[in-house]
């Protein structure tokens, strides 16, 4: 480990995202910030605190551009970004929700036009999120050092919260010291589903990526659905999630990764495509504010 990293500082005393909003700020707007927001700005900083705190082997025996087997394809392109000093990654969202699910009255919403941008520095456990969303009329910037989150709406005050306060009661293993390690024993288990792969041209500094697919099932949705109220999801039912992981042939850094999840009733159908670029490149993230 590199020197000067120290565990995680005391928890926050916010049990989440979202308990600190303004209340000059319309109920629904507030409603739909919390829940989103808590989705994406999870993700952030369960990735960098897990590479921070050296997640995964202290070695790996088989080059990268030597693996041949779709399931260690993903381990590995986990395990890169894990191990990366920074990356950039841009996302969209395209599809629609149950207009409970973001607290709405209306049946569905439509997502198409929300975006991401997000900055990691894993070794030192930083990141620095943008949210734009037109149908769901926000704009939340995060930032988050350790198990310390913080975010705010479009230059407001921030509000902070914490990685644990997140999934506090929702029965998420947020552990990020053994994130590659349950990956690859998910995928290795009997009856799992199994990736397959092909070579494609892609957008990777080698310009060749394996493209692995996965019908991953029910659980990375229903996980995530965990997040949200229980009343908002309980009528969605169980989900469906497929993965399309573009990773450079050369290095295993992933270049695309595409997340399509829906369940049976089509209410809910989404799309999440990631782009990641600007690989160990220099960058600069601010501590959150509180």
């Amino acid at each position: 480990m590199a020197g000067g990293r120290r565990p995680p500082g005391d928890p926050a005393v916010d049990t989440g995202l979202g308990d600190g909003a303004s209340h000059a700020t319309p109920l629904t707007f507030r409603v739909a910030l919390r829940r989103i927001g808590t989705v994406v700005v999870l993700t952030a900083a369960v990735l960098a605190l897990g590479a921070a705190n050296g997640v995964g082997p202290l070695a790996q025996v088989t080059p990268p551009d030597q693996v041949t087997d779709p399931r260690e394809m993903l381990a590995r392109s986990l395990q890169a970004t894990i191990d990366a000093s920074s990356v950039h990654l841009e996302a969209s969202v395209t599809g629609h929700v149950p207009g409970a699910l973001v607290g709405r009255a209306d049946p569905a919403v439509e997502l198409n036009g929300t975006l991401a941008a997000m900055d990691l520095r894993p070794q030192d456990a930083r990141s620095h999120l943008l949210v734009t969303s037109a149908p769901l009329g926000i704009q939340l910037e995060s930032l988050s050092l350790w198990d310390k989150l913080a975010y705010r709406e479009s230059g407001g005050p921030w509000t902070a919260g914490s990685v644990a306060g997140v999934v506090a009661g929702k029965g998420i293993d947020a552990n990020p010291m053994t994130l590659v390690d349950r990956l690859r024993a998910w995928l290795a288990a009997p009856g799992a589903p199994v990736p397959t792969t092909s070579d494609v041209s892609c957008a990777a500094p080698s310009g060749r990526c394996h493209q692995v697919r996965l019908a991953a099932g029910s659980a990375p949705g229903d996980i995530l659905l965990r997040l949200f109220p229980s009343g908002a999801a309980a009528g969605i039912g169980a989900t469906t999630t497929d993965v399309l992981l573009q990773t450079d042939a050369a290095t295993l850094q992933p270049a695309r990764l595409v997340l399509g999840v829906r369940n049976a009733a089509s209410s809910l159908a989404v799309t999440v495509t990631i782009d990641a670029s600007n690989w160990d490149w220099p960058s600069v993230i601010p501590d959150p504010p509180g």
